[in-house]
Protein backbone atom coordinates (compact mmCIF):
# COMPACT_ATOMS: atom_id res chain seq x y z
CA UNK A 1 0.00 0.00 0.00
CA UNK A 2 1.53 3.31 -1.15
CA UNK A 3 1.64 6.11 2.06
CA UNK A 4 0.59 9.68 1.52
CA UNK A 5 2.59 12.24 2.00
CA UNK A 6 1.72 15.60 2.74
CA UNK A 7 3.86 18.46 1.70
CA UNK A 8 4.02 22.31 1.02
CA UNK A 9 6.48 24.26 -0.65
CA UNK A 10 9.73 25.56 1.44
CA UNK A 11 9.61 28.90 2.71
CA UNK A 12 12.57 30.62 4.44
CA UNK A 13 10.24 32.78 6.21
CA UNK A 14 10.79 32.55 9.80
CA UNK A 15 7.02 32.36 10.89
CA UNK A 16 6.18 29.96 8.60
CA UNK A 17 8.77 27.73 9.81
CA UNK A 18 7.49 28.40 13.56
CA UNK A 19 4.30 27.31 12.03
CA UNK A 20 5.47 24.31 10.48
CA UNK A 21 7.04 23.39 14.07
CA UNK A 22 4.00 24.26 16.08
CA UNK A 23 2.03 21.73 14.14
CA UNK A 24 3.99 18.95 14.10
CA UNK A 25 5.86 19.51 10.92
CA UNK A 26 9.13 19.30 9.50
CA UNK A 27 11.54 20.43 7.08
CA UNK A 28 12.71 17.47 4.33
CA UNK A 29 13.34 16.84 0.74
CA UNK A 30 11.10 16.05 -2.04
CA UNK A 31 12.17 13.53 -4.85
CA UNK A 32 14.21 15.78 -6.84
CA UNK A 33 16.26 17.01 -3.76
CA UNK A 34 14.77 20.40 -3.25
CA UNK A 35 13.57 21.22 -0.07
CA UNK A 36 10.21 21.00 1.68
CA UNK A 37 7.83 20.94 4.52
CA UNK A 38 6.77 17.63 5.51
CA UNK A 39 3.38 17.17 7.61
CA UNK A 40 2.51 14.15 9.18
CA UNK A 41 -1.04 14.15 8.37
CA UNK A 42 -3.43 16.25 6.07
CA UNK A 43 -5.25 17.65 9.24
CA UNK A 44 -1.64 19.03 10.35
CA UNK A 45 -1.06 20.21 6.57
CA UNK A 46 -4.58 22.11 6.81
CA UNK A 47 -3.69 23.79 10.48
CA UNK A 48 -0.78 24.90 8.87
CA UNK A 49 -2.61 26.76 6.01
CA UNK A 50 -4.80 28.14 8.25
CA UNK A 51 -2.12 29.55 10.58
CA UNK A 52 -0.32 31.00 7.37
CA UNK A 53 -3.62 32.57 5.71
CA UNK A 54 -4.05 34.26 9.49
CA UNK A 55 -0.63 35.78 9.62
CA UNK A 56 -0.75 37.39 6.27
CA UNK A 57 -4.11 39.00 6.89
CA UNK A 58 -6.18 36.67 4.93
CA UNK A 59 -9.68 35.33 6.21
CA UNK A 60 -9.35 31.48 6.63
Amino acid sequence: MNEVIYTEPFSDRLRDQMNLVSVGGSISFDLRGNECFLFPTAEARNEYRALKSKGEGRAV
